[in-house]
């Protein structure tokens, strides 16, 4: 039985507890869900996805062609840009994500860049197309979009992953074929993936439209959404939990879209002092890592913050940063707890 926490039912939204976002893999099951669209119905997915480039004939590549390339597995987090949205203030409009919606994931599949190859001249995105639709404002009924620019493929950052945990990609996380791009929001992890098509002009469409920081310091007005800002989450003891005096240890897991996490440090006197946690060895640069601190804690009422620094030096702000979609909220995690004697 899923112990997700739905959102909306139709299209599935759901979060997932953050006692298992302690640095775990999440499998298929227990991973958070996001969708702007109903799911497709499994007979509309065919498996093929259709290649437009500009000056070429279009052409149609299946999961097969895709089992003939060398295969790539990755380690990430895949985050929702909204994820922490209900923790700003004052409240903006969107789903109320709190902050379970985000997984740690192991994929397997193919570089973009294995399959199309070196683009031509003058191509400066890749339009990906999935086959979930609907109505939207002003345009109507839409396919879900959205674009990659094309240094990100040339990089591999790309990748279309048929496999997740081991296991075929299914239908409710975008299978057969998803386009990933780990390291940024999930908003471009398109899924259900049926045409990619070269562009030799920047894209405007309904959701890479949506996807931009209006009204926030950090940005430059109208910049796109991209990558995952760094965080850290507190896993136990959960929110309003009783525990025992004492020793008491704390656990949880931290991500950066940026660069790997080279410190966690946690503090029970609201910031004024921090103590460095243990970090576990991640699986890789984008990947959860792990994170362990022990401390003395008296009986009463507590608060604990977790605050998170990536090799890039960017650290958590102390207070949810603002802007007027509610993106990218990376403020440190708090926990309130009891302590009995």
């Amino acid at each position: 039985m899923s112990d997700l926490d739905y959102l909306t039912e139709d299209p599935p939204n759901a979060a997932v507890p953050l006692s298992v976002l302690d640095g775990r893999l999440l499998s298929q099951e227990r991973a958070y869900l996001r969708n702007s669209f109903p799911t497709p119905a499994p007979e509309a997915l065919t498996g093929e996805i259709e290649i437009v480039m500009p000056g070429w004939p279009s052409r149609l590549i299946t999961v097969e062609d895709l089992a003939g390339l060398q295969p790539v597995e990755i380690d990430f987090v895949l985050e929702c840009a909204g994820n922490g949205r209900s923790l700003i203030r004052p409240a903006v409009d969107g789903l109320a994500w709190g902050l379970g919606g985000a997984s740690p994931v192991r994929v397997r599949g193919v570089r973009l860049s294995d399959l199309l190859g070196e683009l031509q001249p003058g191509v400066i995105e890749l339009v990906v197309t999935g086959a979930d639709k609907g109505q939207v404002q002003p345009e109507g009924e839409v396919n879900y979009q959205f674009s990659v620019p094309t240094g990100r493929v040339a990089d591999g950052s790309a990748l279309l992953v048929t496999e997740w945990g081991g296991a075929r990609l299914g239908l409710e996380h975008g299978g057969p074929i998803r386009f990933m791009l780990p390291g940024d929001y999930a908003m471009r992890s398109v899924k259900w993936v049926i045409r990619i098509e070269g562009v030799t002009r920047p894209f405007s469409g309904h959701f890479v439209d949506r996807y931009r920081y209006l009204a926030d310091d950090r940005h430059a007005e109208g910049a796109p959404v991209g990558a995952i800002q760094v965080r850290s989450l507190i896993a136990a003891p959960g929110d309003g939990e009783t525990v025992r005096a004492g020793r008491v240890v704390f656990t949880g897991s931290a991500w950066s879209g940026n660069a790997p996490v080279t410190e966690v440090a946690v503090s029970i006197d609201h910031g004024e002092n921090w103590v460095r946690a243990g970090l576990e060895p991640g699986s890789g640069p984008l990947s959860a890592i792990r994170w362990q601190c022990e401390l003395d804690i008296g009986p009463g009422r507590h608060i604990v913050t977790a605050r998170a620094t990536d090799d890039s030096g960017d650290t958590q702000p102390m207070q949810p940063p603002w802007n007027a979609r509610g993106y990218a909220n990376n403020a440190v995690h708090e926990v309130e707890f009891d302590a009995q004697p």
